[in-house]
């Protein structure tokens, strides 16, 4: 069975300072990612992108390239498709530049091994939306209507008549870049390819804030709040692992693979719970009960249909108050900066696969300690 992994990497040029920043670094993870599944044994490796001087780099570590500009408007399903039909594969793993950075050795062999199962076999790294996809026939695809992104890739293919088989649960399976706070944790564990790590030592982001909340997992018998799109999967690591008291408020799980989001249908108890208090007294009340807080504010800031760009966004994740437009925005990011404890802001894997490598953080540092 020929084997091949398929990596989306491209988009629009950069418009301002921070994306052309984050470019950067998604570009490292990108060609560590190459180098890791060329080192795997796989029959082809073959990056999908528009960027010329990625596509020579990728090249130079023995990567085939697929030219995403041939066709305008890009259409993800449809370019997914073409890049499969031109690797000639019957095994397809498909994933984007910047997800499961953390992957290592094992779990691919394992990956590429469910696919051997017999029949025809989709394997997924999450049931809800997905960052990594492998499927075996890679004819399968043809069955699906091509998808406008890859949250529903997994699902689609699915419905095609695979079975569907799930990868076991593990910081590197559930970690993906996608907000500046994703760097910030990558580069607080340490880990990642060196590409990466050489390109996180360039920027100058503030972490102190996570530092702060990341060593109070460590301690015993903290506070720790979880709000936005929990699973049950960090809950129950934290329980197996650490004495940590979890409050956790979960909601919208699947917003966006749902249309949720884009049809304006998110809806928030704790957006109107910020509402009613303020953002100020609200996180007075979350320091009352709470050693830290963990905060997915993807779910707030869709609440009832509210549009926040991805500047202000990612700039509230950074605690950059001065620097966000959006009054609200800079409301909450302002009381949450300022709170008495330390407040994480960030996307759905600051309460998924970024807190989990957090978590395996704190365990390792609880070891360390009893240890000496």
């Amino acid at each position: 069975m020929r084997t091949a992994a398929i990596i989306f990497e491209g988009g629009p040029e950069p418009e301002n300072e921070l994306q052309e920043c984050l470019m950067g670094l998604r570009h490292a993870v990108t060609l560590d990612t190459v180098a890791k599944f060329r080192a795997a044994g796989l029959d082809q490796v073959v990056l999908a992108t528009n960027y010329p001087a990625l596509a020579a780099a990728a090249e130079r570590l023995g990567a085939g390239v697929f030219d995403t500009r041939g066709s305008a408007p890009f259409h993800f399903g449809r370019s997914l498709q073409r890049a499969v039909r031109a690797s000639g594969a019957d095994a397809v793993i498909y994933l984007s530049g910047a997800a499961l950075p953390l992957i290592e050795q094992h779990e691919i062999a394992w990956i590429r091994q469910a696919l051997l199962q017999g029949g025809p076999t989709v394997v997924v790294n999450n049931v809800q939306s997905v960052d990594l996809v492998a499927w075996y026939p890679a004819s399968y695809l043809e069955r699906v209507e091509p998808p406008e992104n890859d949250n529903l890739l997994g699902w689609l293919l699915q419905e095609a008549g695979m079975e569907r088989v799930l990868i076991p649960h593990s910081a590197a399976i559930h970690f993906d870049l996608d907000t500046p706070t994703d760097y910030l944790i990558l580069a607080l564990s340490g880990r990642g390819g060196p590409r990466a790590q050489a390109a996180l030592r360039a920027v100058s982001w503030p972490g102190d804030r996570l530092r702060a909340a990341a060593d109070i997992l460590a301690t015993e018998l903290p506070e720790v709040a979880l709000i936005g799109r929990v699973g049950s999967a960090i809950m129950e690591h934290f329980n197996r692992n650490l004495p940590v008291r979890l409050r956790v408020f979960s909601e919208e799980r699947g917003m966006k693979a749902l249309g949720r989001e884009a049809r304006g249908e998110v809806r928030s108890l704790v957006a109107d719970m910020v509402a009613d208090l303020g953002p100020e007294r609200f996180f007075d009340r979350m320091g009352d009960v709470c050693s830290a807080v963990f905060f997915d504010t993807r779910v707030l800031f869709t609440d009832r249909g509210r549009r926040v760009s991805e500047w202000d966004r990612f700039h509230s994740d950074l605690g950059m108050v001065e620097r966000i437009g959006d009054p609200f925005v800079r409301a909450f990011t302002r009381a949450a900066v300022n709170c008495r404890i330390p407040v994480v802001l960030g996307g759905h894997s600051v309460v998924a696969g970024g807190l989990w490598l957090l978590a395996d953080r704190a365990i390792a540092m609880r070891e360390e300690t009893a240890g000496a």
